[in-house]
Order: structure tokens, then C-alpha cells, then sequence
């Protein structure tokens, strides 16, 4: 699933391609995954209309627009976003076919040819329309994004909570971007086994885990989100059926809260 690293680099990319340019026609491919809007309403706030800038929230994605709107974009287990070029023959006439994107769900078609598509394999993805991505931001009961939160907030965040700590690093509502991948390697990277509960860590693990969450989504943008291309001393490398923890010795696989999770058992004690 598109954790926040991979909606960092699709605002990079949305910013790099989309922005600025009049919106001649929109085609929505799959009515099921508009949220709160219609099919007639999506197309009318983005037809003749620009996107003049963006921003990321967790695992959301909002395109301004000069109207003062915002197109919500979620990206589910299988979305992304896809932009072809006019002067890319292969792909010409998008809109209207799916060359390029095999899955898309929305397109999007600027006035100078050039064609956004959002792709969704799945159809878990998203798409909507607000006019205050803070206002949905509050109704969804985001908790702060894990790139955005101080120490002091994200300790407030998680204070009092007696669960396990991987399902809390995951949980939405209490901080907002992270996903099974990237939360396997903040512990990892924080000597914390995955099943550990939350008030079994003393301070200084907090401000292990704290520290360790801001260098993992940073490391994984600065890599573009590959996960086998990050540092060898980091767990997603190796993290697959056989595969060795860095430090030495075979990982483990277990189930935590219905997600598969891999760990070193030598490095990772349960508390």
C-alpha cells in the first residue's frame, strides 16, 4: 500500500507535471471510487480549471485548484499517478484508450494534450472534492503527519496507549502516513519487537522510535521509495521469505494484528 514516502514523491511528481495547465476534459472511468461527489461534479470543479498547487497529509494527496477546490486523492493498495505526454506518439488519444495506464480510474486532459491519469489496479484508491483539506482532515480524525509531528506532540499522541506498538505506529488516527512496510523498519531500526505493548516503553524508547520514524520516511523518499534499494543496514532490503537481518541470523515472520511482519528476533526482544 502507498505509504507516505510514496505520496511524498507522487506530490513531487504531481507538482512536476500538472500544475498550471487548463483542464479540457475529464473522463471518470470508476463512478465506486468517488467519495462524497458525483461523476457530473468532479468533472464540473476540474473542467476549465488549473491546478496551481498541492499538498500531502499522511497518505493523502490534495490538488488546489484556481477555483478555491481541492481534488482529494488516496491512493488505496494499488493507486498512482500516471502523466503522458502529447508528444509520446505510443500514447496519444489516452483519454480516450488505456495504453499507458492499464487501470485508470480518472483522466485528466490538459488543454495543451497532455493527459494525468489516476491508476488503481484494485480499486481501493480514492478520489473526491473539499473545499478545506483541514475541515477533512477532522472529519477523518487524522492523527498529526509522521513527517510534521514534534516529539512533544507525537508523546501526547501516544500516551497512555497499552496495545502493541505496530498496530499504534499503523493506526490513522493517532499518527498519520505510516503504513506495514515502513513501520517494520522503524522498529527494526528502534531494536523494538513489533508486538511489544506501548506502556512497556520508557522514554528513551519513545525518543528512539520518534527519531528513527523521521529518518526511515526520509531515507525512503530520498530512495524514491524502493524499498530493496535502501541502505544494507536497513531491514527492507532483505526483508522476503529467507531473508537475513543485516546483523546477522534468519528473520522472523510472524502475524501481528492480521498484517505479516518481519523481524530479527536477536535484535527485536518482546517486552
Amino acid at each position: 500500500m502507498p505509504e507516505l514516502p510514496s505520496v511524498a514523491i507522487f506530490k513531487n511528481y504531481f507538482d512536476e507535471t500538472s500544475l498550471n495547465q487548463s483542464i479540457k476534459d475529464v473522463k471518470v472511468l470508476s463512478p465506486e471510487i468517488l467519495i462524497d461527489t458525483s461523476t457530473e461534479k468532479m468533472k464540473t470543479t476540474l473542467k476549465g480549471h488549473r491546478f496551481i498547487d498541492s499538498q500531502r497529509y499522511g497518505k493523502y494527496l490534495f490538488g488546489k485548484l484556481d477555483n478555491n477546490l481541492f481534488l482529494i486523492m488516496h491512493f488505496g493498495m494499488t493507486g498512482y499517478l500516471d502523466y503522458v505526454s502529447e508528444n509520446n506518439h505510443k500514447h496519444h488519444q489516452l483519454l480516450y484508450s488505456t495504453k499507458s495506464s492499464k487501470y485508470p480510474r480518472l483522466i485528466i486532459q490538459f488543454s495543451g494534450g497532455d493527459v494525468l491519469a489516476f491508476d488503481d489496479a484494485r480499486k481501493l484508491g480514492k478520489l473526491g472534492i473539499t473545499r478545506a483539506p483541514d475541515k477533512f482532515i477532522e472529519l477523518k480524525k487524522l492523527g498529526p503527519d509522521a513527517l510534521e509531528v514534534n516529539f512533544e506532540d507525537f508523546q501526547e499522541m501516544v500516551k497512555g496507549r497499552k496495545g502493541m506498538i505496530k498496530p499504534l505506529l499503523m493506526n490513522q488516527n493517532v499518527i498519520a502516513g505510516i503504513g506495514n512496510l515502513y513501520a517494520d523498519e522503524i522498529l527494526y531500526q528502534s531494536h523494538v519487537h513489533p508486538m511489544t505493548h506501548a506502556d512497556k516503553l520508557n522514554v528513551s524508547d519513545w525518543e528512539d522510535l520518534f527519531k528513527n520514524m523521521r529518518k526511515v520516511l526520509d531515507t525512503a523518499i530520498e530512495y524514491h521509495d524502493e524499498p530493496g534499494s535502501l541502505p544494507k543496514s536497513y531491514l527492507l532490503p532483505h526483508r522476503c521469505p529467507g531473508g537475513e537481518c543485516p546483523e546477522g541470523g534468519s528473520l522472523e515472520v510472524i502475524k501481528v494484528a492480521g498484517r505479516t511482519t518481519f523481524l530479527c528476533p536477536h535484535r527485536q526482544k518482546i517486552r
